[in-house]
């Protein structure tokens, strides 16, 4: 970025009590390959120094602002959005470690492809350290894929996303979702633009953020996701119905009785009616995405004694997923063959 002038890419980076793990983010930043950016660091009220460390780096593409208390998740990333002087807004996680090709990778993408809003990437989950494997997350790469998934899954993660700055704004972070707000973003954003990812590792991510974090605020978050995302589509739904969709989206902890096999039996076909009515989601893929939920939850059922529910429907469900497979399974190993990164 020369002097004063406005850079291509606002790097956003909140931070809170994270001063130990902060330098190595940073530094993470400052040594892309990718020169045109600016780093904002939005410090939220902490009181173990984070501000002084990213102060220490006397770097000119460091832009620091530092909040007088602590405003939580939705308001400070909204506080980033209107701080943001950058075309592109790529985030960053205060205890993450993006790889030095990461931007110029995702910037060349959306460079190339002005229909897609948004990218991200796969991860690498580490160890509490940092600097161990714990095995690679994967997402799907291809809007349509995405597009088909996101009421089932989590489709991005964060601190992997490079988006258009003002497609961002155009939705912003809701304060009620304290918790998974980032979820909450994109599921919104992908109703109306293409999202995608790119098929390689660009960031480490250290597990333990608050979207997976398993408390009763957390589930009453997933809980309303949920309840929005099933409103949106227009299906028809109770209380009850919307505590086993959660499960069924996250199988933490599912141990499939009969009577939640007959209902996500009869709850997944409703979801395949709706869908023939109103085209929400993309076919085929949205229905590869109930063939998946079904099947995976029948590996649940026998696991648990239960026998499997709708066990003669399974030829065309399994038709759907084997259809699915082979794109999403290929791309991985030929990562893993010919593009293998050192995890160093």
């Amino acid at each position: 970025m020369a002097g004063g002038s406005t850079p291509r890419v606002t790097v956003f980076l909140p931070v809170f009590n994270r001063a130990q793990l902060l330098p190595s983010a940073i530094e993470s930043v400052l040594s892309q390959s990718f020169g045109d950016f600016e780093l904002l660091i939005v410090d939220d009220g902490s009181t173990d120094g984070s501000s002084e460390v990213a102060r220490s780096y006397g770097d000119p593409r460091i832009r620091l602002v530092v909040s007088a208390s602590n405003q939580g998740i939705p308001r400070t990333r909204n506080l980033g959005l209107e701080l943001a002087r950058g075309e592109y807004l790529a985030n960053a996680d205060s205890d993450d470690w993006s790889y030095p090709q990461r931007l110029a990778r995702q910037v060349g993408f959306l460079d190339a492809h002005p229909g897609i809003a948004a990218v991200g990437s796969w991860a690498l989950k580490t160890d509490a350290s940092g600097t161990r494997s714990r095995g690679p997350l994967l997402r799907p790469t291809d809007p349509r894929a995405i597009r088909g998934r996101i009421l089932f899954a989590t489709c991005f993660k964060n601190p992997t996303m490079v988006a258009r700055t003002e497609v961002v704004r155009e939705f912003g972070f809701r304060d009620q979702f304290v918790i998974c707000s980032d979820i909450d973003l994109w599921s919104r954003v992908s109703e109306k633009y293409a999202l995608a990812n790119l098929p390689e590792f660009l960031v480490r991510y250290r597990p333990g953020g608050t979207s997976h974090h398993p408390d009763a605020p957390a589930a009453g978050m997933r809980r309303m996701l949920a309840r929005d995302m099933l409103t949106t589509f227009g299906a028809d739904f109770d209380d009850g119905d919307v505590e086993r969709h959660v499960a069924l989206r996250n199988f933490s902890g599912l141990r499939p009785t009969r009577d939640y096999l007959e209902w996500a039996d009869q709850w997944l076909g409703s979801l395949v009616r709706q869908n023939a009515l109103n085209r929400w989601y993309p076919e085929p893929e949205f229905g590869r995405t109930i063939a998946e939920r079904w099947l995976l939850l029948q590996l649940r059922a026998l696991g648990a004694r239960q026998r499997p529910v709708g066990i003669g429907r399974i030829a065309p469900r399994a038709s759907a997923l084997a259809g699915a497979l082979p794109s999403y399974l290929g791309q991985a190993l030929g990562y893993f063959r010919g593009r293998t990164q050192r995890f160093s």
